[in-house]
C-alpha cells in the first residue's frame, strides 16, 4: 500500500458542545479513532482547526484569557454584507445565505486559554495513539461566511475590497488598514495608518502561532491570489474587455502581499487557491504564481470543491493540473476531498455525491511529471470536514469513504497516461509580463476545462520546462502518449522539441488560435489565417458523432471571440491536411480541426480551434450556452482522438443528458478507467488504439468493433485486457477464483469470436503468466491447451498478443 506523507484531518470547534476536559478528550479519542484505517498508512497528521474565521488571528491581544467568536453558525455569519437583492423564493431572508442560525442552543463561549490545551491535547493525545508526529494548521479566510467579525466589518472595513458575495465582503490580501487604537499582540499600540494587510496578519500570525503552539497557516478561499478570486473577472478582465493597464501595479501588489506577510510570519504556508485555473489566474487578475512559488514555497492550491458544488469537473481538474504543471522545489501537493461542511448544513459524501466515489477516483487519475521524468501522484491527503454543520461526526462517512480513498491511492499513476497536458506554465507568466495574448491564455485553460465536461480523458499534466528534461532524461518516455498543448503559447525551442518528437512516430494534439502562433505550427497543419470572423455558425462534422434517441443534436455554435482567444481565422491551405470540422456561415467557412501526417515513422498531428461555449455573466462564472441549442465545440478534443485510435462517444437517450466524465490512468503496466455519469441512461462506445478495453467484470456487447458500456453512476475499472474482434458477441473479463497454490490472480475472458487479445501484465509478474484456451467449467487449470503469446515491450510496457481466438482463455499469474 502507498503510503501518504501526511494526512490531514480538518475539523470545526463544534463537536466540542461544552468546554470541559472530558468533552475535549471524548471528540479528540473519536476523531483519532473513526480515521486510524486512513491516517496509519501515513508518516504525519495534521489537523487543520477551522476555530473563526481568521478573526481570532486578527483580533488577538496576546491575553489567553481572552474569548474570541467562533465558527458556531449555521449560514452566513456576517450576513449584512450580503447587499444583492432577496431572491424571489426567500422574500424574508430566513435562508441559512441570508440569515445565521446558531447551530445549538446556548453554544458554548471558549477563550485562547482553551484552545491552545486543545491543541496541546490534540498533539500529545494524537501521538500517543498514532506514534506519528501531529502538526496544528491555522486558518485564515477572507470571506463572510464562517464566524461573526467585528474585526473585518466594523473596525476596518477597508480592507474588504472584494466583492464575492455582495459589495466589500471580501478581504483582499494588497488592501491596507487604517490606523486604530486597539490593543493586538504584534501592535500594543495600536495599528499605524497605511499598514499592508500582509504585514499586520504576518505579525499577528506569527505570535498568534507561537502562543498557542500551531505549526502552520492555511489560506482559504483564494487568498493570496488576487482580488476576485471566485469570480472570473479581475483587475485585468472586467467581463466585457482584457486591458494591460493595472497589470504591473497588480502583479507589484499581490507579490508584495507575500514579502510581507513572509517577512514577518515564519511559519509554512499552505494555500487553497482561487476557483480556476493557472490561466484565468494571469489573465484576469495577473497573479504572479510562478514568482509565488519560487521565492515562497507554498503548499500549492490543491483541487478546488466546485465539482461537489456544481458539477464542474473541468475546473477542478483541469484548475489542479494547471496548478501543479510547475511546484514549489520538493513541496509536496495535496488532494483533498469534500465529506462534510461545517457551516451550510450538508455533507457532500452522503448528500450531493449521495455516496457515490467518482470525485475520489477522478481527480486521483491526476499525475504530474517532475524534471526527473517521475510521474507524482498527490501524496498529501485533506479531509474537509471529520464534523458536519451540527458538530456531529458519524461514523458511517470514514467507514464508506476510506476504502474508496485507500484503492484510489493503491491505483495512482505510475506511468504517463495516453493523454499528457503539455502546459505553457512559464511562458503564460512571460507572456502577461509582456502584455501579450491575455485572450488566448484565458481561452487556453477555459476551453480545457471545458473539454473535460465534455469527455476529453487527460489527467497527466508536464510543463514546458520539465517537458525538455525529461526528453533529455529519457527520450522514449512519452512515446506512448499524445500530448495536448495550446498552439499560440508554445516558443521556437518547444516547437523544435515537438517536430522532432513527431518525426520519429509521436502524436501532438494542438488546440486554440493560431494568429499568434509560430509560422510552423500553421505551416505544419497546412493552414492559413484569413480575416478573424465571429458569431453563430453551422459545424459541418466529418468524426463519429455521438447519437440520442430522442430529439437531435444542434449542429450551430456561436463563437464569442471576447473570451475565445479571438475571431475564427484559419483556412485550409490545398496539400495533405485532413479537415475534420468546419465552421459554415453562408460562403463563409473556416477550419476548426484538422488532422496531418507527419514524418515517415507514423507521427500525427491534430489540430481543433476551439470556442468557449459560454457568456459573460453577473455570476462567478461564464454563462454556459443552452446544450439543447448549442453544439459545444470543446467535445471536438474528444472526437478529435480517433484520429490517435481513441474512439469514445455517448449514446444519450436525450438532449438534456450530461456527457459523461471519463479519465484513463496507467498503473502497474494496466490501465484504470474512471468515470461518472450525471445520467446513467447514457452508453458509452469505445475502443482504443491497444484494441477494446475489457472492464473487469462488466458484460459488453462487441459490435463493429467497438465495445457497449452501460455504466453506473460513478465506477472504477481495471483493464489489462484489449481485444480486436470484427464479429458481434458478448464479451466479459471476470475476475475468478486463484484456486492452486502460489497462483495470485486469474482473469477469464469468455464470448470471443476469432479475436485478438492483448494482455497487460502486471509488472513483475510476466514470467509467471499463463494462458489456458477454453478450459473446462470445472477445471483445475493444470491440463489443457496453453497458449504461447507473442511478447511486445515498448516504453508503456509489455504486452502478451493472442490472435485467431475464440471461446474463453482463462489467464493465470
Amino acid at each position: 500500500m502507498k503510503k501518504f506523507s501526511k494526512v490531514n484531518l480538518e475539523m470545526s470547534l463544534k463537536p466540542f458542545t461544552d468546554a470541559s476536559p472530558a468533552k475535549m478528550k471524548e471528540v479528540c479519542a473519536t476523531l483519532f479513532d473513526q480515521w486510524k484505517p486512513l491516517y496509519k498508512h501515513a508518516d504525519e497528521i495534521s489537523i487543520m482547526l477551522w476555530t473563526s474565521d481568521g478573526s481570532e488571528i486578527l483580533e488577538y491581544t496576546g491575553d489567553l484569557k481572552k474569548k474570541f467568536e467562533w465558527c458556531k453558525y449555521i449560514g452566513v455569519a456576517n450576513s449584512q454584507v450580503l447587499t444583492h437583492a432577496p431572491s424571489e423564493d426567500d422574500p424574508d431572508n430566513i435562508s441559512i445565505h441570508r440569515h445565521p442560525y446558531e447551530y445549538i442552543k446556548n453554544p458554548p463561549k471558549f477563550n485562547y486559554l482553551w484552545l491552545k490545551n486543545l491543541v496541546k491535547h490534540l498533539k500529545s493525545y494524537g501521538k500517543k495513539v498514532s506514534g506519528k508526529k501531529i502538526s496544528l494548521v491555522a486558518t485564515f479566510d477572507p470571506g463572510p461566511e464562517f464566524a461573526k467579525s467585528d474585526f473585518k466589518y466594523n473596525r476596518h472595513p477597508e480592507i474588504c475590497m472584494g466583492n464575492t458575495l455582495g459589495r466589500a465582503s471580501f478581504v483582499c490580501c494588497y488592501a491596507t488598514l487604517h490606523a486604530d487604537k486597539h490593543k493586538y499582540a504584534a501592535f500594543p499600540n495600536g495599528i499605524p495608518e497605511g499598514t499592508s494587510i500582509g504585514t499586520f496578519l504576518g505579525k499577528q500570525s506569527q505570535v498568534f502561532m507561537k502562543d498557542l503552539s500551531f505549526d502552520a497557516i492555511w489560506l482559504s478561499n483564494g487568498f493570496g491570489f488576487g482580488l476576485e478570486t471566485w469570480d472570473y473577472r479581475g483587475a485585468l478582465f472586467d467581463g466585457a474587455k482584457f486591458s494591460m493597464d493595472k497589470a504591473v501595479e497588480t502583479r507589484k501588489k499581490v507579490f508584495g502581499f507575500w514579502n510581507d506577510f513572509t517577512k514577518h510570519c515564519k511559519f509554512p504556508i499552505q494555500t487553497r487557491g482561487s476557483n480556476f485555473a493557472t490561466g484565468t489566474d494571469l489573465s484576469s487578475d495577473a497573479v504572479p504564481i510562478r514568482e509565488i512559488y519560487k521565492k515562497f514555497k507554498p503548499q500549492p492550491p490543491p483541487n478546488s470543491p466546485w465539482a461537489a458544488l456544481d458539477g464542474d469537473f473541468g475546473i477542478e481538474i483541469g484548475g489542479w493540473m494547471s496548478h501543479i504543471a510547475e511546484v514549489p522545489g520538493d513541496v509536496k501537493y495535496l488532494f483533498r476531498y469534500y465529506i462534510h461542511d461545517p457551516w451550510f448544513n450538508n455533507s457532500p459524501w452522503l448528500d450531493r455525491y449521495a455516496r457515490e466515489m467518482h470525485d475520489i477516483y477522478l481527480p486521483l487519475s491526476v499525475s504530474r511529471i517532475n524534471g526527473q521524468g517521475k510521474v507524482c501522484s498527490p501524496d498529501v491527503l485533506s479531509m474537509l470536514s471529520v464534523d458536519n454543520s451540527y458538530g456531529e461526526m458519524p461514523d458511517k462517512v470514514p467507514n464508506e469513504v476510506i476504502p474508496h480513498i485507500l484503492t484510489a491511492f493503491e491505483h495512482a499513476p505510475d506511468a504517463a497516461g495516453p493523454l499528457v497536458w503539455l502546459y505553457p506554465f512559464d511562458e503564460y507568466h512571460d507572456m502577461v509580463e509582456k502584455g501579450e495574448k491575455l485572450d488566448e491564455i484565458f481561452f487556453g485553460d477555459w476551453f480545457i476545462c471545458g473539454a473535460i465536461n465534455q469527455g476529453f480523458p487527460m489527467n497527466t499534466v508536464v510543463s514546458t520546462a520539465n517537458f525538455e528534461k525529461t526528453l533529455k532524461k529519457s527520450p522514449e518516455f512519452f512515446d506512448n502518449s499524445i500530448l495536448v498543448t495550446p498552439a499560440s503559447a508554445l516558443t521556437e525551442n518547444t516547437i523544435t522539441l515537438l517536430e522532432k518528437f513527431l518525426a520519429k512516430g509521436g502524436k501532438v494534439l494542438f488546440y486554440g488560435p493560431l494568429k499568434n502562433a509560430s509560422p510552423k505550427i500553421a505551416k505544419l497543419l497546412g493552414i492559413k489565417c484569413g480575416k478573424e470572423l465571429d458569431g453563430e455558425f453551422e459545424i459541418k462534422l466529418k468524426l463519429t458523432e455521438d447519437t440520442t434517441e430522442k430529439g437531435k443534436f444542434p449542429t450551430k455554435f456561436e463563437h464569442i471571440s471576447l473570451h475565445s482567444g479571438g475571431g475564427l481565422e484559419s483556412e485550409l491551405e490545398k496539400g495533405s491536411a485532413k479537415l475534420l470540422a468546419e465552421a459554415v456561415r453562408g460562403k463563409e467557412k473556416r477550419a476548426i480541426a484538422v488532422s496531418v501526417e507527419s514524418g515517415k515513422k507514423g507521427g500525427k498531428a491534430v489540430w481543433v480551434r476551439g470556442s468557449v461555449s459560454g457568456k459573460p455573466s453577473k455570476g462567478h462564472h461564464l454563462e454556459k450556452l443552452d446544450p439543447e441549442k448549442n453544439f459545444y465545440p470543446e467535445q471536438l478534443m474528444r472526437l478529435s482522438l480517433q484520429e490517435f485510435g481513441w474512439n469514445i462517444n455517448f449514446d444519450k437517450y436525450s438532449l438534456d443528458a450530461k456527457t459523461p466524465i471519463t479519465m484513463v490512468a496507467r498503473n502497474k503496466n494496466g490501465f484504470y478507467f474512471s468515470g461518472y455519469s450525471k445520467d446513467t441512461t447514457t452508453k458509452m462506445r469505445i475502443t482504443s488504439p491497444f484494441g477494446i478495453p475489457l472492464f473487469n467484470d462488466v458484460e459488453t456487447i462487441v459490435k463493429n468493433g467497438q465495445a457497449f458500456y452501460q455504466m453506473p453512476k460513478s465506477w472504477h475499472k481495471e483493464v489489462r485486457c484489449f481485444i480486436e474482434q470484427k464479429e458481434e458477441s458478448k464479451v466479459s473479463c471476470t475476475e475468478t477464483t486463484a484456486i492452486q497454490f502460489n497462483v495470485f490472480r486469474r482473469l477469464r475472458l469468455q464470448g470471443l469470436k476469432d479475436a485478438t487479445v492483448r494482455f497487460y501484465p502486471e509488472a513483475g509478474t510476466e514470467d509467471r503468466v499463463k494462458v489456458l484456451l477454453n478450459p473446462e467449467p470445472w477445471s483445475c487449470f493444470v491440463t489443457g491447451n496453453f497458449l504461447t503469446p507473442e511478447i511486445k515491450k515498448d516504453s508503456s510496457g509489455t504486452c502478451f498478443e493472442f490472435k485467431n481466438i475464440s471461446g474463453s482463455i482463462v489467464i493465470s499469474y
